[in-house]
């Protein structure tokens, strides 16, 4: 399998390195080790996290390059690029919402939440690995 290639299980762990290098705490994850997600409106994200400082939750999702044009992937974009906090002092805010997708179709997200009408919203933030 060539370097460039990902499965879900090691885009997730990247997904969670890079939260943990932003200083956020892992609160659930799809992952070894950890505790499973709760269900947010439809579907469970791959990763929880929090920002003490802030008091701001994040939520992250892998997809592979397969993924990004299911019914799914679309409910879950919608559901979890709306969530907001519920309280402290970031009450009523976005969470900052992360899709980690393998570097080889990074260029084709823009269109896929243009498609379903998410391109305006500015919590959603790609990271390709």
């Amino acid at each position: 399998m060539p370097k460039s290639r990902q499965d879900h299980k090691s885009l997730l762990k990247n997904l969670i390195e890079h939260f943990t290098s932003c200083g956020l705490e892992i609160q659930y994850a799809n992952y070894d080790g950890y505790d499973k997600p709760f269900v947010i409106n439809r579907h469970a994200p791959d990763v929880i996290a929090f920002d003490r400082n802030a008091q701001l939750g994040y939520i992250g999702e892998a997809k592979m390059c397969s993924e990004l044009t299911d019914e799914r992937t679309k409910e879950q974009f919608e559901d979890f690029s709306k969530k907001l906090m519920r309280s402290g002092k970031s009450e009523r805010a976005k969470l900052p919402f992360f899709i980690a997708v393998p570097h080889e179709c990074t260029s084709k997200i823009p269109q896929t939440l243009k498609n379903i009408g998410l391109d305006e919203r500015d919590n959603i933030k790609i990271i390709g690995f």
